[in-house]
């Protein structure tokens, strides 16, 4: 079975505390991505949080203004993934912790990338047949 960072097929796409509800929407669209990684570069461009599609739901949900910066409806609970790790263990994250996206960090807490459950499930199918 592959390793989680065997699964990742491009550079994450990441957002930035002040960027807006709207600027996460549009980058969600032009991307074709479920979920944005959110890194400071005080921080090292260390993952920060994450805003899932669930989370931009939320906000539009409670009328936030479209101006509204992440920092007032990002998640900061970040479940996360090494790339060496094996593919069934983060099948089991996703699932104990209802999520569809994982973030995946190198040792120092570097981003490394995101994986989605659809990439998750690609490479468990080839092991089902």
């Amino acid at each position: 079975m592959k390793k989680v960072g065997e699964l990742i097929r491009r550079p994450p796409i990441t957002a930035h505390p002040s960027d807006t509800l709207i600027d996460v929407i549009e980058k969600m669209a032009r991307y074709e991505v479920g979920a944005l990684v959110v890194v400071k570069p005080s921080e090292g461009g260390k993952p920060v949080a994450v805003i899932s599609e669930r989370d931009v739901v939320k906000a539009l949900a409670m009328k936030m203004p479209l101006s509204t910066p992440v920092e007032a409806f990002m998640s900061t609970h970040i479940i996360s993934i090494r790339p060496d790790e094996d593919v069934a263990k983060a099948a089991d994250l996703m699932i104990n912790h209802n999520i569809r996206h994982l973030v995946v960090v190198n040792p120092d807490g570097s981003l490394h990338g995101m994986v989605s459950i659809r990439d998750v499930l690609r490479e468990l199918r080839t092991h089902v047949k």
